[in-house]
């Protein structure tokens, strides 16, 4: 979960997605992160992709929960195709993360949090990746959506659904209006992105 972010602000950031089309330069639309197909992605929209930026809450695990371990599966057929991976998040550094220390993929947590372009670039300096050659993967417009612009990419998946259980109490109210902000921005940015790269597409290609 983006912890740092406020609520005023993701309702800032979700007018520019509304009324600026922030999020107008989105390359794909997945239905989970296992449909990341770097090869047909990188036919599609003759990007260079040589390294992920990666979210974790609603990404690759439910908000303040495990990680999935077919998302861990996916990580490992990543890595085993020379891609680079770090993980940019504002979830805090918690014995959930061990399995992606496990298989040497860092975590950055900086500073400066997201959607600010800062962050993203530092993130970036972090590991060593060439921002002309790293894409951002993440669930969320409001954050993630940040790096368009910045970054040479940028894939959205569909969120993993929270277990509201896993949440702290005084999480939920805040976290339950980010979540209809994140909803609305993520139904703008297909509206106004019809030629988006989906699941579907990879699929028939």
């Amino acid at each position: 979960m983006d912890k740092k972010i406020s609520l005023g602000d993701s309702i800032v950031f979700f007018k520019s997605v509304l009324f600026r089309r922030r999020t107008e330069g989105a390359d794909a639309y997945l239905d989970e992160f296992g449909d990341f197909d770097v090869e047909k992605l990188r036919f599609l929209t003759r990007k260079k992709l040589s390294a992920i930026l990666l979210d974790v809450d609603g990404c690759i695990a439910p908000p303040c929960d495990n990680i999935y371990g077919k998302n861990l599966d996916k990580i490992k057929e990543l890595c085993g195709q020379d891609m680079k991976i770090g993980i940019y998040s504002n979830c805090r550094d918690l014995p959930r993360l061990d399995p992606l220390k496990a298989m040497d993929i860092r975590i950055y947590d900086g500073n400066e949090p997201k959607p600010g372009y800062r962050g993203f670039l530092n993130a970036c300096a972090f590991f060593g990746f060439d921002p002309k050659e790293t894409w951002m993967v993440g669930d969320n417009p409001l954050t993630d959506g940040g790096a368009i612009g910045v970054l040479n990419g940028m894939a959205f998946v569909k969120p993993i659904p929270e277990n509201w259980r896993s949440l702290p109490k005084y999480q939920v109210t805040p976290f339950y209006f980010r979540k209809l902000f994140r909803y609305l921005a993520m139904k703008t940015t297909l509206r106004i992105n019809p030629g988006i790269i989906t699941t579907e597409t990879l699929r028939h290609l």
